[in-house]
């Protein structure tokens, strides 16, 4: 019982951690490309990850040890890994022990998340700053209402204060109606987290086209290309494909990979299957261009190429958009410190003609 549940626990802190199971993906590619035969290579990599053998408790030992076990019952790669990895590495890794190549499958999963993660960081910079921007002016003008606009309108005659009544106002906002207001974007934020996977539709594919809506769209689209891109190399049917890749898809990704699956049972090819029905998935413009690139020979190269200048570019257009917001932000902190020290002029001049 204790070691189901310490079993349990090691795959899910492999499933959860990146940088454990690409250190042993790295390892092993590295023997796979020298031909090693794969017992001996999961044993090597088990003296590796465990120290010898003196941190056997480990998740990677105790993964490796149990990828052991399953190669001595015959299993193949992706059968030993079942459970210990997530369902797309798994998928993709099925795909190359087909092809009889998983060596380049390893290479293609780490690829695949390394742009996905490119992706990710260029989004979370379009973000954050604006989000911190936000906060920061919020917090400025409540301290700024509280340590010198409410003593002032306690204390000078309302001709003096009126000089501020402008940014009076502003802050008196954040004061008295600021909780609430980030409480309505807190939970705005949260219902488009929730239904950035989940929100489909012919509505949902008009918002894909605008932030934040565009951005999910951009990263799964990306994955999604350098996923087929993998999958097409390993000699997989395209029909085959979407059946992988639908597996475990949220809905969101689903309607649309199952949609494309129907039209690719039609005859159709990849752009046209991608584009026929109006969702703007990866991007419509993309889907005309693989309308006629998907007739050439070499359709996985090709596809790989334009997911990475598509993604590329789409990072670029994300990191420009990021770059003018901190523009924006720092230049409305500015205005705002300008202005109010404007009003403080205001209100000394105002002083000085009344005495």
């Amino acid at each position: 019982m204790f070691e189901d549940v310490s079993l349990s626990i090691a795959q899910f802190q492999m499933r959860s951690s990146k940088k454990q199971r690409f250190r042993i993906y790295r390892k092993l590619q590295g023997m796979m490309e020298m031909n090693e035969p794969l017992p001996t290579a999961l044993d090597r990599l088990w003296r590796n990850v465990s120290e010898d053998g003196s941190k056997p408790t480990k998740p990677a030992a105790m993964a490796v040890q149990q990828w052991l076990e399953r190669s001595r019952q015959g299993m193949t790669l992706a059968e030993m890994m079942d459970g210990w990895v997530p369902s797309r590495e798994h998928m993709l890794m099925r795909a190359g022990e087909e092809s009889g190549n998983v060596a380049k499958a390893i290479h293609s999963i780490m690829a695949v998340d390394e742009a996905a993660e490119k992706m990710r960081r260029a989004i979370l910079s379009a973000i954050t700053y604006p989000a911190f921007i936000f906060f920061l002016l919020s917090a400025v003008l409540w301290m700024f209402g509280v340590n010198l606009i409410e003593p002032m309108r306690q204390n000078t005659p309302p001709a003096v204060f009126a000089q501020m009544a402008g940014i009076a106002s502003v802050s008196d906002f954040v004061r008295q109606k600021g909780f609430m207001t980030v409480c309505i974007i807190f939970a705005m934020v949260v219902v488009i987290i929730v239904s950035l996977p989940r929100w489909k539709g012919k509505v949902r594919a008009k918002f894909d086209m605008w932030p934040p809506y565009s951005w999910y769209r951009i990263w799964q689209g990306s994955a999604f290309l350098l996923s087929m891109s993998a999958l097409l190399s390993a000699q997989v049917p395209l029909r085959k494909c979407f059946e992988i890749l639908l597996n475990g898809s949220k809905p969101w990704l689903h309607e649309r990979l199952e949609n494309a699956r129907q039209e690719i049972l039609r005859g159709r090819n990849l752009g046209e299957a991608l584009r026929i029905h109006g969702l703007n998935f990866p991007d419509p413009a993309l889907a005309r261009d693989l309308e006629i690139l998907s007739e050439r020979a070499d359709v996985a190269r090709t596809i790989e190429v334009i997911a990475k200048d598509w993604l590329e570019e789409q990072t670029r257009a994300l990191n420009s958009q990021a770059a003018l917001v901190r523009t924006i932000g720092m230049g409305l902190v500015g205005a705002f410190i300008a202005w109010a020290m404007l009003s403080i002029v205001g209100i000394s001049q105002s002083v000085a003609n009344q005495m």
